[in-house]
């Protein structure tokens, strides 16, 4: 049924594409469904070509034969918003930037797109600290956000409390390069119901994970990164770390995480996974603080603490691991990877980075679904989408957005990468490097840490993970939001303390486990076993 349905999908759309380049007017690949609710027909882009990379067949098992790796459209869109009156979309974003670097890079954007849509852009970054409690206090209080990444979550969620739009129509009417650019499978992720809700940024959309640390200490006490084949292993590293340099802590958090495992499904919020340890084609939902993996980890990490090889007061922690290592704080730390990390964290830190990689790459809906939404308060929901699509498929947009300023922020090398101006480095820029967060990275200039190859790399490798036997499916939590909402205050309670190595395990998790039973995660699995049966076609 999901082939027949894929191949269906997929002949609409190509038909509907045809039919758009056949004529002069912009095709709807909805088949001419409904514009979404208030749009009217004005700025329609001109119809400017399908993605370089983009396919959009379907091969016989229903999956992307193309479209997966992003790119720009043959033709940056086109749009005409002149008979409407100025408008200022509201773009908020996570990381640190100055509010100057923000206002210098907003009037940037606004030159090209007063122009391109008849709007300027104002251009918010928030701290990874504080982020999503700013963008809940913004989406509750009913202030107008037009375009925002609701980081780690849920769209579902977002979508079932009315805080983000269905986009289904307004990328049919102004984003057809970027609908043509993204895979089936990848719009699968962003949909709630039938709707699309988000754009999936074009990033690594899986992960392994490793722990990465100094090669120059790794040098100094004799071990070379191969010799590590098992946490027992690198132990042991960690303990000739701890004796070589006393003052300097051999595990550091990111923030006030300690989490260095991903290699299950953690169906959209972790209420309820896939354990992909136990069976790599499981297909049933379990409670992730009642695994063993969960367990095995929290026990190592509380080992690991006793023994001073951990930093204390994880929970507690606001620094970046970059930053820990790169002033001396600590020699590595736990990370998902991609191609080309160990050479990011070697610019980011200042020191040559290398990393032991423990767990196969997985695909999952989680990865692919953080993306970009359309506020339900935006005051101007077309050209909030017009901007959306220029972002996604115009470099020069792309690079303002993901580096900033030429020759303020960033610095062109006469290789053609780009790189940080001179007295400019990750700990004191102006404005932080996220490219990977933004709506697509991989058309925007290589940084000079990178590879020449990056961006090929990284489709090879979101190609080449093992998919979840759950991706493509997005949980709808609706009738089961107060349990979630009660589970994650428990989880928030309990989780951080435990998987840093703070707290004793077994009497820590037995109360997490009881009050979680309490809090009604027995329902939200229920609810999610029955939603994902479904969709498994069961």
């Amino acid at each position: 049924m999901k082939r027949i349905l894929a191949i269906l999908l997929t002949l609409c759309m190509t038909v509907s594409m045809l039919a758009g380049c056949g004529g002069g007017n912009s095709g709807s690949t909805n088949g001419g469904e409904s514009k979404a609710a208030g749009t009217e027909d004005k700025g329609s882009p001109a119809q400017s070509g399908q993605s370089a990379d983009s396919g959009e067949t379907a091969a016989p098992d229903g999956d992307d034969a193309g479209a997966t790796s992003g790119g720009t459209a043959s033709g940056t869109p086109v749009y005409d918003f002149s008979d409407r009156d100025p408008y200022t979309i509201k773009v908020m974003m996570f990381g640190d930037a100055d509010t100057q670097a923000c206002a210098e890079i907003s009037e940037a954007i606004s030159k090209i797109t007063r122009e391109k849509i008849n709007a300027d852009v104002e251009l918010t970054r928030i701290g990874f600290g504080t982020y999503l409690t700013q963008l809940n206090l913004a989406l509750s209080s009913q202030e107008e956000l037009d375009l925002f990444t609701p980081f780690t979550t849920s769209i579902a969620t977002l979508a079932n409390t009315g805080q983000i739009m269905p986009i289904t129509d307004l990328l049919s009417e102004y984003g057809q390069e970027t609908l043509a650019a993204i895979s089936q499978s990848d719009w699968a992720c962003a949909k709630v119901g039938d709707d699309i809700y988000s754009v999936p940024a074009n990033k690594d959309k899986a992960a392994n994970f490793g722990f990465n640390m100094r090669k120059d200490i790794l040098d100094e006490i004799g071990v070379s990164v191969d010799d590590i084949k098992s946490f027992d292993d690198l132990h042991d590293v960690l303990v000739k770390v701890k004796e070589a340099h006393p003052d300097m802590y051999p595990v550091v958090p990111d923030g006030s995480s300690m989490w260095g495992i991903l290699a299950y499904d953690p169906l959209g919020d972790n209420l309820g996974i896939l354990d992909l340890y136990a069976d790599p084609q499981s297909e049933t939902v379990v409670n992730l603080y009642g695994t063993d993996f969960y367990r095995e980890w929290a026990e190592r990490l509380y080992q690991w603490s006793q023994e001073g090889l951990v930093m204390p007061d994880v929970a507690s922690n606001t620094e970046s691991r970059s930053n820990l290592i790169s002033s001396g704080k600590g020699f590595g730390g736990f990370s998902h990877m991609k191609p080309g990390f160990d050479l990011q964290e070697s610019a980011g830190t200042g020191h040559e980075m290398i990393s032991w990689i423990f767990d196969d790459a997985v695909s999952t809906t989680t990865f692919v679904s953080i993306g970009w939404c359309i506020g339900n308060n935006s005051g101007d929901p077309e050209r909030t989408m017009a901007l959306l699509n220029l972002m996604y498929n115009d470099p020069e947009l792309a690079n303002l957005f993901c580096y900033g300023i030429e020759g303020v922020h960033y610095e062109v090398r006469d290789n053609g990468k780009i790189g940080y101006p001179d007295g400019v480095n990750s700990a004191n820029t102006p404005y932080s490097r996220l490219a990977w967060g933004w709506p697509n990275e991989q058309i925007t200039s290589i940084w000079e840490s990178d590879e020449d190859t990056v961006w090929t790399d990284l489709a090879k490798f979101n190609d080449e993970a093992r998919p979840s036997p759950a991706k493509g499916f997005l949980f709808d939590n609706s009738k089961v939001l107060n349990q979630i909402t009660a589970c994650q205050n428990v989880v928030g309670k309990y989780h951080k303390a435990i998987i840093g190595g703070s707290v004793e395990p077994g009497p820590a998790i037995e109360k997490f486990l009881a009050e979680l039973e309490s809090a009604g995660i027995k329902d939200i699995m229920k609810e999610k076993q029955a939603q994902l049966d479904a969709w498994l076609g069961k």
